[in-house]
């Protein structure tokens, strides 16, 4: 069976980058048979909420295709849930997932090694047409019987059933510096709502400002063996389960004596769980974001403001 085969690669076989990669175009080609939604699709939009941009069904789908987004999640989760075992033994976990997609690509994997016994999803996603093709995906794959509800909300106003404890939570809704996308929304309104041995996916993601030398992160890409020189000037944001909070105005001073090849700019580092980390360039969300030609700035402070809001994103201003 396809699912059970790419299960096992992808968490199982993190090196084999060939493997992993024929396995998840398979997935894909098992899932859009089904859900009739391609990651090659064009034919849709993006939801736009007052809290950032929910991205469309054939956006979710083409997040699959991420080599290490999807492993390195899938890693994390698999993680999560054994550790989750152990805090609650013989206990039926409850995932929910905020943000599902048209394959709750998270997840699904997961019904190959666990029984329904063992774990229920609550599927939530904003967007009907991709609750409607995770049901069809499914139904078709005949695990229905892991599901214990879809929902459709807006997972920065759900609120948890009073009458139902839940384990596990995740949600990957952003993009990189966390802009645009309600990922920050979502852990705010979460987090707090959930029970004390309960966990979240992504466990911590931090958003720091470094000098990047042009010509060597250029370099790179031909030159295997060259590590480029990044000069980490502070953390500008981190949160995730043990540390969820409002972002607070953060300074960051440029060093006087620079190069003129130095860029200031945004990295953002994904901690899914335990020791499954994406970084730098390992997929779409860890591009750095570009702030500006530091030598133009060189001895000066910059201040960065988390905005959230309809275009949630770092905010930034020089001081004189």
């Amino acid at each position: 069976m396809i699912l059970k085969k790419s299960t096992q690669t992808l968490l199982f076989k993190p090196k084999n980058f060939k493997d992993i990669y024929d396995n998840l175009h398979e997935l894909h080609r098992l899932y859009a048979s089904h859900t009739s939604i391609s990651a090659g699709d064009m034919n849709d939009t993006d939801i736009l909420l007052p809290s950032g941009k929910a991205i469309s069904p054939t956006g979710a789908a083409h997040c699959l295709l991420e080599i290490q987004r999807t492993a390195v999640f899938i890693r994390g989760i698999y993680k999560a849930i054994l550790k989750l075992q152990q805090s609650f033994p013989n206990q039926q976990l409850h995932i929910l997932y905020a943000g599902c997609g048209p394959y709750a690509t998270l997840v699904t994997p997961f019904t190959t090694l666990f029984s329904p016994e063992e774990v229920q999803f609550h599927l939530l996603d904003i967007n009907e047409r991709s609750l409607a093709a995770s049901k069809k995906l499914y139904k078709a794959l005949d695990i229905e019987m892991y599901v214990a509800e879809w929902i459709c909300a807006d997972a920065t106003q759900y609120k948890f059933p009073t009458d139902q404890a839940i384990h596990l939570v995740i949600s990957e809704t952003m993009l990189n510096a966390l802009k645009k996308e309600p990922q920050v929304a979502i852990m705010l309104n979460l987090i707090p709502q959930m029970q004390e041995k309960a966990l979240f996916i992504p466990e911590n993601i931090t958003v720091s400002a470094q000098l990047l030398n042009k010509q060597q992160e250029s370099a790179r890409l031909t030159q295997w063996d060259l590590i480029p020189e990044r000069i980490h000037l502070g953390d500008v944001y981190s949160i995730g389960r043990a540390d969820c909070k409002v972002h607070e105005q953060v300074s960051i001073q440029i060093p006087k004596n620079i190069l003129k090849e130095h860029s200031l700019q945004l990295l953002t580092e994904i901690t899914t769980f335990a020791d499954e980390r994406l970084k730098i360039y390992d997929c779409s969300l860890n591009i750095p974001l570009v702030i500006g030609n530091a030598m133009d700035f060189a001895g000066r402070t910059i201040n960065f403001d988390y905005h959230m809001g309809k275009v949630p994103g770092f905010k930034y201003h020089w001081l004189p």
